[in-house]
């Protein structure tokens, strides 16, 4: 190769290598420069990741939504599990729900000898979460230990500070209220210290009030109802007949099992634990709980004055205790007094205004979940 060629070549690399006079980096001008995205095509991709984000979104919630409607059925097991435990420890009896002393729902003064039912270290009958928390290995004594007393809803969400947020198993990841009350022990049968000034047992509280996000079948755990003079009160659908009404044939319906597991016929489809409380916080605030208003959402399932022996029945006139709102397509869950779990899906509903206010309700399910214990419809 020539002396003068080699010069050439090194004359056109030291051109095109020489540095820039804006940036002082050096350019290599045998390439073209490159140049970013447009502001077009920077739209383009921004407007497809909206897009797929939009579409994806709805599926996230609703695997969300899914994935707490299973951890919420695994709760409602649980519980069904601890009052087998319960009734395992106590002559087959789950927990009654009842109050004390009362002459029409008063539990049975004996019960204490019988070992069927656990009672407070102060001598109140145990409500059933705290009673099934116990029979899970809790250390509790006393219902105000989980819970607050309280008249109203209001009441007791102003006292949320001193309700125990320890029972995960009582809670529905989906449950949007949180707060509700299983009702008994209630009014005067409350006992316990009852130091006024005290915000978790203050007298004059007519409730206990905790994070309960299920209800319990009181046609099997409610006490033998009795009239005021100690004259039996059916309050069970049996035979075709629903108690507690002037429905002519009124005495022919049953009397609740006072948590006799072992005479619930068919246990398989008969409900024991189901979700239950309103759908909404404004629902709960509007003041509607009330165990006898057919609007009301107290935390318990029954047949009485219901017009058959299923949820269906029951959810057609007990219009507002069991949330329909709380899990993906209205769906319930139920555990049976077998003890097994399961998903039920509602498939026909109501809409009444009741009371001067508008409902909806499901009044059929996909499967047969029967609230009264008893044999549908046949005589025992």
């Amino acid at each position: 190769m020539s002396q003068g060629y080699q010069n050439s070549v090194r004359q056109r690399w030291a051109l095109a290598m020489r540095p820039s006079k804006s940036q002082g980096v050096w350019l290599r001008t045998s390439h073209p420069r490159q140049t970013g995205f447009t502001l077009v095509e920077l739209l383009v991709v921004v407007s497809i990741i909206a897009l797929l984000i939009s579409i994806l979104l709805p599926s996230l919630k609703q695997a969300r939504e899914q994935a707490k409607s299973i951890k919420c059925l695994a709760h409602s097991r649980g519980m069904g599990q601890a009052c087998n435990v319960f009734a395992t420890s106590h002559n087959g009896y789950m927990q009654i729900s009842a109050n004390q002393g009362d002459g029409k729902v008063g539990y049975d003064p004996n019960s204490r000898s019988t070992g069927r039912y656990d009672f407070t270290t102060d001598g109140e009958l145990m409500a059933w979460p705290v009673a099934i928390a116990k029979a899970s290995g809790s250390d509790i004594n006393a219902n105000w230990k989980w819970a607050v007393r309280a008249d109203t809803f209001a009441n007791a969400r102003n006292k949320m500070e001193f309700i125990s947020d320890e029972y995960e198993m009582f809670q529905c990841p989906s449950d949007r209220v949180k707060i509700a009350t299983p009702f008994y022990p209630n009014g005067t049968s409350m006992m316990g210290t009852g130091n006024p000034a005290d915000p978790i047992t203050a007298t004059g509280e007519t409730k206990y009030w905790g994070l309960l996000s299920y209800a319990i079948n009181e046609d099997i755990v409610g006490i033998e109802a009795k009239s005021k003079s100690g004259v039996p009160w059916p309050a069970v659908w049996k035979n075709g007949v629903w108690g507690e009404s002037n429905f002519p044939n009124w005495p022919d319906a049953g009397n609740r099992l006072q948590g006799n597991l072992d005479k619930v016929f068919d246990p398989g489809t008969s409900l024991l634990i189901a979700d239950a409380g309103a759908n909404s916080l404004q629902e709960a605030e509007s003041g509607q709980f009330n165990n006898s208003a057919r609007t009301g959402y107290a935390n318990l399932v029954t047949s009485a004055q219901a017009f058959g022996p299923n949820l269906g029945h029951m959810t057609a006139r007990w219009v507002q205790r069991i949330p329909i709102k709380r899990h993906p397509r209205g769906v319930v869950n139920v555990t049976f007094a077998d003890n097994h779990a399961e998903s039920v899906k509602p498939t026909k509903f109501q809409t009444d205004t009741i009371e001067g206010i508008s409902v909806k309700f499901p009044t059929e399910f996909g499967q047969q979940v029967r609230v009264s214990p008893y044999r549908p419809y046949v005589q025992q």
